[in-house]
Order: C-alpha cells, then sequence, then structure tokens
C-alpha cells in the first residue's frame, strides 16, 4: 500500500443518479449584492414564507415587473 491510498474504499453518492438537473435554458445562477440590514430581511421573510431565497426573489421581480407594466 502506498502512503497515499487508504484502507477505505470511497462512496459513491447514493442520489446522484435520482439528483434533479434543472434545464440550463430554463434558470440562470446570478449574483447580486444589496445593503447587509436588507439581506437579513430578505432571508426571514423567505423563511416565514417557507421559501427559498431565490423563489421569493423572483416573485418579487414578477410582481414589480407586472405592476410597472413589463
Amino acid at each position: 500500500m502506498n502512503s497515499h491510498s487508504t484502507p477505505f474504499k470511497k462512496r459513491e453518492n447514493p442520489l446522484a443518479s435520482t439528483t434533479k438537473v434543472v434545464n440550463s435554458n430554463e434558470r440562470e445562477k446570478y449574483t447580486a449584492t444589496m445593503e447587509r440590514e436588507l439581506r437579513k430581511k430578505l432571508k426571514v421573510a423567505a423563511a416565514m414564507k417557507g421559501q427559498q431565497v431565490s423563489s421569493f426573489i423572483e416573485e418579487a421581480i414578477e410582481e414589480k415587473l407586472e405592476r410597472e407594466g413589463y
């Protein structure tokens, strides 16, 4: 046995074949910056609704765009 090998076999992820892959044409990853206090409020509000932050943001953007006629 060489110095870099271990007696343990690396386990495979049992969920790897069942993991849902989101179509990259439907969703895109993005980065946004905002004030720290606003981000805290966002996280609390999303949690209170039982939503992920990204879903909460999408919903808010859709509502604003609709209000402004886009």
